[in-house]
């Protein structure tokens, strides 16, 4: 591959952003349709490993492993920034952004935010471009109370 044209880089980027919005709608069978058949997706093991750390190899074990986002009350997955490059297979990238994980609590709920990057491969497949394989570094974590969500103002919270 001699370079990446501008639909390459948007389409990068879209499937960047996908893989983010269907976390934050739970859909793990999206995210692992985003994956080539025998992808991998490494992913750290907080607090203790906050480098990838273990790998889930295959479409069904990338599902399997984003069933933990179920312990969630909800997620926001933002991108923040992304650089891509050519590679003999496809394409690399690393990708930037902050997960946010609303989590209960005794005293209410908590955002336990995740600022991370991830050093992504890619492969272009008939039905455009996906991940071969995708490694999460958290770089930092922060845990704020959170005072209020929709939930409590729907009546159906603390």
């Amino acid at each position: 591959m001699t370079g990446l044209d501008a639909a390459d880089l948007t389409a990068l980027r879209a499937l960047s952003e996908t893989y983010a919005a269907a976390a934050d709608d739970r859909d793990a069978a999206a995210i692992g349709a985003l994956f080539v058949p025998d992808g991998v997706l490494v992913v750290p093991e907080p607090p203790a490993h906050l480098d990838p750390h273990v790998s889930h190899v295959g479409r069904s074990a990338v599902v399997a492993a984003l069933g933990a986002l179920a312990g969630t009350l909800a997620t926001t997955h933002v991108v923040a920034g992304t650089r891509y490059l050519p590679t003999p297979a496809g394409a690399r990238g690393r990708v930037r952004g902050t997960a946010h994980h609303l989590l209960p609590g005794r005293d209410g709920p908590s955002d336990l935010v995740w600022f991370l990057h991830y050093d992504d491969e890619y492969a272009r497949t008939d039905e455009g471009w996906a991940f071969t394989r995708r490694a999460v570094t958290i770089n930092w974590i922060e845990r704020h109370r959170v005072s209020l969500t929709r939930a409590d103002e729907e009546g159906t919270g603390r």
